[in-house]
């Protein structure tokens, strides 16, 4: 497919093209199927009757959670199941491990509990043959599947394999079990019985197996990792011993109860997370997202650099709507960055400014990559509170995106679009205003105080009857099904993490994990403020990498957060701060998945589409700093004066001249020490107190009147137009 659009492309076309790319990209990173018609028929029907179940119990009501949950999560992992490849897509010679280690380790616990539960005494030689029985049966099961699959020959898997019927099945009897004996499970009192322990051993081998095939291997190494340390914690050493725990124990706290799978990540997902999905899908219906797209590019089209303005312009609207960086690379990425790239920007810096700007969706409120509502949940404030903390940071974060973009493209010499190529969008904005509705109705009802959970359905309700408005949008009975279908497989790739990151939670309630890493990083940093905030940073960063947006931020306020609250940080603050930094993980060499993303569609290496992605998003770097040390930035956090007024208006000046010092132009190319003196400046402006103030201020004045006094650029400095 060419990477350029044709000029005279409609808009219903050019999301077309939009959809072909996402596809393909998605199928290559994501690990999608490209099921037949059967198949996709049964997934698409599962998924659409799982946004009916959701939209149900908003509208008549929950069950207790244990059954809501239940059912959330038996319907993500039969989807997950069908939706991605075993192998990920890696090709037709490569057969998985995964499934096969799952499967043998469920076998073999279900026998050996057997044994143990019902005291029955057997030789180690007899333990010895059964596993190697299932060992070799597996084995030889993976010869012949592996076999078949290169038989196939199929690069993007098609097929359904046996072991996938089989972790369908696992899923669906392990998750019916409490669904259907929930009542039972609470009179028990904490016995615990064969049954109970099967289930729950083959409910956590599915979760790490939907885990693989939908997240990666990193999350799912964290999850077995929880669960070996809940085992075997009497063989760490220090401040992370602990006794260890029978597999009744470890089951009855994971399985039985709501403070290990069943905790909050699961629960917020199967309701708030749930219901704003479903809205995001009817917004996308609505044309919503289409009217968008046109008015970025009418807009800022024409623009020096238009194409890349667009680009932070529509990532931040779609943002609002999805809360996924990956997905916004792959919405907008595919119109942007070829539009970019034939208006004189280098391939690597075109796939960076989408994935700088894409990754701000997981800041963005109101979806904030799903984290608000959890944050919401520990924090014991309302969600309104948590998005209204975020919206001046997020919108920092885009203002100095815009702006480094804006310096960058005239540095380069970048062009914008001729303005033939613009769509007429003033009159179709005129006329479909009515679309953004739905948004004004959301906003409004949560400021007004309803919840989480009836504002975005009542919304929802709205974006449907609006889409009756325009023939083109109308929603027959098949239409209105496909966006729950839509919803259903977007909250699918939520609600597994969110079940993975239950196993963190469980894991710190049952053996003390928090304390024990807090304890640590304490002692590193010798209760020193900003070393504390430095080390959570880099542990943030580390610990974020290739972990989902969800799971991250839960794995950011197990290990990291109580950390800094020692320390004196507001725990607002503080929550913010880690999750700020884990999402930033996501852009930060060397997984960056975002940049791998965007680097794919626009045919560039890696490795300077990434560190051009890190400079773009430096500021991003500085912002939690600046809200920990101003807690001012945190709208809502401090009653708003004249005082606080001005914190707010330097931190902003101070954050658009650390972009301009790292795009490094202004009205002629920086000299180094220029760029210096205006970062130094900055970061002055950004610290709260009148003297820094003043001070930054100065400089960053100083630097500007450099600007226009001394209009000799740095030797051999030329525009790259058409690099």
């Amino acid at each position: 497919m060419s990477d350029k659009l044709n000029n005279n492309m409609t808009v219903a076309q050019e999301m077309e093209f939009i959809q072909k790319k996402s596809d393909t990209l998605e199928k290559q990173i994501t690990g999608y199927r490209t099921l037949g018609k059967r198949g996709m028929a049964v997934m698409c029907t599962l998924a659409g009757l799982f946004g009916l179940f959701h939209l149900w119990t908003a509208c008549a009501g929950l069950y207790t959670a244990m059954i809501q949950r239940s059912v959330h999560l038996s319907f993500a992992l039969v989807i997950c199941m069908l939706k991605f490849s075993a192998n990920r897509n890696l090709g037709a010679k490569k057969e998985p491990w995964g499934p096969y280690a799952f499967l043998g380790i469920g076998i073999c616990t279900t026998i050996f509990l057997y044994f143990y539960v019902n005291k029955i005494t057997a030789s180690l030689a007899v333990h010895l043959s059964y596993f190697i029985v299932i060992a070799v049966g597996l084995f030889v099961a993976r010869m012949f599947t592996k076999k078949k699959r290169i038989a196939k020959n199929e690069e993007v898997e098609k097929s359904i394999y046996w072991y996938d019927y089989c972790f369908i099945l696992m899923s669906i009897i392990s998750c019916w079990y409490i669904t259907l004996n929930t009542n039972t499970l609470v009179m028990r009192q904490g016995i615990v019985t064969y049954v109970d322990q099967v289930c729950g051993v083959w409910l956590l081998l599915c979760i790490l197996e939907a885990t693989r095939r939908s997240i990666g291997r990193v999350l799912m190494a964290i999850g077995i990792a929880m669960i070996l340390y809940c085992k075997f914690g009497y063989l760490c050493g220090g401040v992370f011993w602990h006794p260890g725990f029978k597999v009744a124990m470890i089951m009855r706290h994971f399985y039985l109860t709501d403070v290990g799978i069943w905790s909050t990540p699961i629960g917020v997902s199967s309701t708030y997370i749930a219901m704003f999905l479903l809205f995001g899908a009817a917004l996308h219906a609505t044309g919503l997202a289409e009217l968008l797209l046109k008015i970025a590019k009418g807009v800022f089209g024409s623009m020096v650099g238009g194409p890349a303005k667009m680009a932070v312009v529509a990532s931040s609207m779609f943002a609002m709507l999805s809360g996924s960086s990956t997905s916004n690379v792959a919405t907008t990425g595919v119109i942007t960055i070829p539009l970019m790239k034939r208006t004189g920007i280098p391939a690597s810096l075109a796939g960076a400014v989408e994935a700088a700007s894409s990754l701000g969706g997981q800041i963005t409120p109101p979806v904030m990559g799903s984290a608000a509502f959890i944050m919401a949940e520990y924090l014991g404030v309302s969600y309104l509170s948590i998005v209204v903390a975020a919206a001046l940071p997020a919108a920092l974060y885009y203002v100095s995106v815009f702006t480094m973009i804006h310096f960058e493209s005239h540095k380069i010499g970048a062009i914008g679009l001729p303005k033939s190529e613009l769509p007429p969008w003033k009159g179709e904005a005129a006329r479909k205003c009515y679309l953004f509705l739905p948004v004004i109705i959301l906003v409004t009802l949560l400021i007004l105080g309803f919840s989480a959970l009836y504002a975005p359905f009542a919304a929802f309700i709205a974006a449907i009857v609006l889409s009756m408005f325009d023939k083109k949008t109308r929603l027959t009975p098949k239409k209105f099904f496909d966006v729950l279908s839509n919803a259903g497989q977007t909250l699918t790739v939520v609600a597994i993490p969110c079940a993975a990151a239950g196993f963190v939670v469980g894991t710190a309630g049952l053996t003390g994990l928090t304390p024990a890493l807090t304890s640590l990083l304490t002692t590193l940093s010798q209760n020193n403020f900003v070393l504390t905030l430095v080390l959570t940073m880099l542990l943030c960063l580390l610990l974020g990498m290739g972990v989902p947006t969800t799971a991250n931020y839960i794995l950011m306020t197990i290990m990291t957060v109580p950390i800094m609250v020692k320390v004196g940080v507001m725990p607002l603050a503080a929550h913010l701060f880690c999750f700020y930094f884990g999402i930033m993980s996501e852009l930060t060499p060397p997984v960056a998945i975002t940049s791998y993303t965007a680097s794919a569609i626009a045919g560039a290496p890696f490795w300077p589409t990434a560190f051009n992605a890190v400079r773009l998003a430096a500021v991003a770097y500085i912002v939690p700093y600046i809200f920990v040390f101003n807690t001012s930035l945190l709208l809502g956090t401090q009653k708003f004066t004249a005082g606080v007024f001005l914190v707010v208006v330097t931190a902003c000046i101070g954050a658009l001249s650390f972009s301009i010092g790292m795009a490094g132009f202004i009205r002629r190319k920086m000299f180094l020490w220029e760029r210096f003196l205006i970062c130094i400046g900055a970061c002055l402006a950004i610290k709260p107190g009148t003297l820094t103030d003043i001070l930054g201020i100065g400089i960053i004045g100083f630097v500007f009147a450099m600007q226009w006094l001394y209009k000799k650029n740095p030797k051999n400095y030329k525009k790259v137009i058409g690099a």
